[in-house]
């Protein structure tokens, strides 16, 4: 199938080369801005499979960063490395028509960044690293766009729900 007959809309796991992956990688001191004491980055990936996605992550960073990044999951800067599939199965959201759930982190309170009534917090654009093909990364930019659309529209949306 030549790729401009692809349907207009597909599915992000079907985007890619590889298989998307998403990490929290916590920055080892040298690297964290400001003066913070820990800052962790989401970082989405692709990877040929997934049993050596983790390994593959850490020689991606090794070179995007310049970092000798070997190690990193055995030394926690790299944890909770997820399929894209792993994250559709483990989402927080009772909408499945969405694909918010690559950027979800969290759920509960009542927090500013506590979304929707399932209250999910997302990914920001300026917590996320993506080193994906072309398709992906503008899939997830339009994802990181609507987190920050429903951000904004949050206040009014709890309004409605007193």
């Amino acid at each position: 199938m030549a790729m401009n007959s692809f349907p207009t809309w597909i599915p992000i796991p079907y985007l890619g080369n590889g298989i998307l992956h998403r990490a929290v990688v916590a920055l080892p001191p040298l690297m964290v801005r400001g003066d913070d004491a820990f800052e962790e980055r989401i970082v989405f990936f692709e990877s040929p499979d997934s049993m050596q996605s983790a390994k593959h992550l850490e020689s991606l960073l090794s070179v995007a960063w310049c970092v000798n990044a070997e190690n990193w999951c055995e030394n926690g800067y790299i944890y909770n490395v997820r399929s894209i599939h792993e994250l559709k199965v483990e989402t927080f959201s009772s909408d499945s028509t969405t694909e918010l759930y690559v950027l979800e982190t969290g759920r509960g309170g009542n927090g500013i960044t506590a979304i929707g009534p399932d209250r999910i917090h997302y990914a920001r654009e300026s917590q996320v690293d993506i080193f994906v093909t072309p398709r992906v990364a503008a899939r997830l930019h339009e994802l990181l766009e609507a987190v920050e659309i429903l951000l904004v529209d949050e206040p009014r949306r709890r309004l409605k729900e007193h």
